[in-house]
């Protein structure tokens, strides 16, 4: 049976926590909650996915295949790495497409062997986010160990006003290598900053199950991702599923996205893409070159396409889930 996931990080990597992707077959008995989506006005057997391209302004490649991803295929979303040398090039895309779908990467890493960034914010206000060589930490558990919650405030706050003041209309917010996701405070301070310029922030939702099968330093996170920001609309995501990270070919990668979209179930869905053009650029940065480009390939083909319509799966951006996450609040303030 198929996993998806739910993508949380700590220690230098992502931690996936496997939950079953089955539905009840024809004629069982549905007993299951309701789910984000049914909370801002879906049906409740409607199968709603974002294909989030990650990583946009990174490079140059990674510019290139997210826009040629979103033009001639099935990439209806992507975010922003604010802080990276070639942002500006994908927000003046943005600007030029208002109809696309753009956030900001809250980005408070910089991963790479030797191809850095630093913050957006002046290095002596965040020196915790910095390492010995005054770029952003390349792991989780340095950030986690070294930046206070209120740098990361702060460095959440100036990427958003950054992209702002260059004219960009992000139309939500989420987290790169699921930093914000490491400590409670973190959780606030991410929070707390999409709250503030009303953006929709990418919280995946948990039940108690699943919250304790997480190690502890996770599970003060999840629980805070409850039934509380549950019922408020916070919580925007049902499930989802951090990509294909194996190291086979094409037909394997192809066959993961195949089976991720034929056993998504009811509720908002998300899968994480990052495409990319291999190439010199792209080799000198990351070893994931090859997977990067065949997410882009997968995507691309008009086969998937029908493959969507044949599943009934119906596409969805956070613009969106945030005209109806502002709508289902506006709701709740009414009957407080």
């Amino acid at each position: 049976m198929r996993k998806t996931f739910w993508v949380m990080a700590f220690g230098g990597a992502v931690a996936l926590l496997g939950v079953s992707g089955r539905q009840p077959a024809a004629g069982e008995p549905n007993n299951r909650p309701a789910t984000v989506a049914e909370l801002f006005g879906f049906g409740p057997d409607e199968r709603l996915l974002i294909l989030h391209a990650d990583d946009a302004g990174m490079c140059h490649a990674h510019n290139r295949a997210t826009i040629d991803g979103m033009e001639r295929g099935l990439i209806n979303s992507a975010s922003i790495m604010m802080p990276c040398p070639w942002a500006l090039e994908i927000v003046q895309y943005a600007k030029a497409h208002p109809e696309a779908d753009f956030g900001i990467h809250g980005t408070l890493t910089s991963e790479w062997k030797v191809y850095r960034w630093r913050p957006v914010t002046p290095w002596d206000q965040v020196k915790g986010l910095l390492d010995a060589e005054g770029f952003l930490h390349r792991g989780v558990l340095e950030t986690a160990l070294a930046a206070s919650p209120s740098e990361v405030e702060t460095e959440l706050r100036a990427q958003v006003r950054r992209a702002l003041d260059l004219g960009l209309k992000p139309t939500h917010l989420d987290t790169h290598m699921g930093t914000v996701f490491a400590r409670p405070d973190y959780f606030a301070a991410y929070r707390k900053v999409a709250n503030e310029f009303g953006l929709p922030c990418m919280i995946p939702r948990m039940n108690a199950e699943e919250r304790q099968k997480l190690p502890a330093p996770l599970r003060l996170v999840a629980e805070q991702i409850g039934q509380a920001l549950f019922e408020q609309g916070e919580v925007t995501i049902d499930h989802l599923d951090g990509g294909y990270s194996g190291g086979g070919g094409l037909e394997e990668q192809r066959a993961y996205y195949r089976d991720a979209i034929r056993t998504l179930r009811p509720g908002m869905n998300q899968i994480i893409l990052h495409p990319a053009y291999d190439g010199d650029e792209l080799r000198a940065i990351c070893g994931s070159h090859a997977r990067r480009d065949r997410d882009l390939r997968v995507f691309t083909e008009p086969e998937m396409a029908q493959f969507l319509r044949d599943h009934k799966v119906r596409l969805i951006t956070w613009r969106e889930i945030g005209q109806r996450q502002a709508a289902y609040r506006s709701r709740l303030d009414k009957r407080r």
